[in-house]
């Protein structure tokens, strides 16, 4: 049996998992207790994604079904370093999130989306 190429889904459930990370500490205004100079400054969670020992029971579940688990390895870096409780916390809110997005489909967050799209970094394109 050939095995089956999972890249492009990976890739849409590693931009889905950032998406609503940054999703739910932008609304708990986590940025204004963050590090990053970056989140303060964009009020918006916008620092660097770090693979996070939170997440291991996810990759090991993402391995399991053959993927490489590396899709939800990152955390945003005030996420990534956290107590297991705040953890908790966080994890807590993200399934609310989850939940809230498949009962409203059509829904989105066009301000984050806004700052989120602004963000991006310009890998692949040609210096101007």
């Amino acid at each position: 049996m050939p095995k089956q190429d999972f890249s492009d889904y990976e890739k849409r459930v590693s931009a889905d998992h950032e998406r609503q990370c940054r999703t739910i500490l932008t609304i708990h205004s986590a940025w204004r207790i963050c590090q990053a100079r970056k989140c303060r400054r964009d009020k918006a969670c916008s620092g660097e994604m770090h693979v996070s020992a939170h997440q291991d029971r996810k990759v090991r579940a993402q391995r399991e079904i053959g993927l490489s688990g590396n899709a939800c390895a990152k955390l945003p870096r005030c996420m990534a370093t956290v107590s297991a409780s705040a953890y908790e916390t966080f994890a807590e809110l993200l399934d609310d999130l989850q939940r809230d997005l498949i009962a409203h489909p059509d829904e989105d967050l066009p301000k984050f989306d806004r700052c989120l799209k602004g963000r991006q970094s310009r890998r692949g394109t040609a210096n101007p």
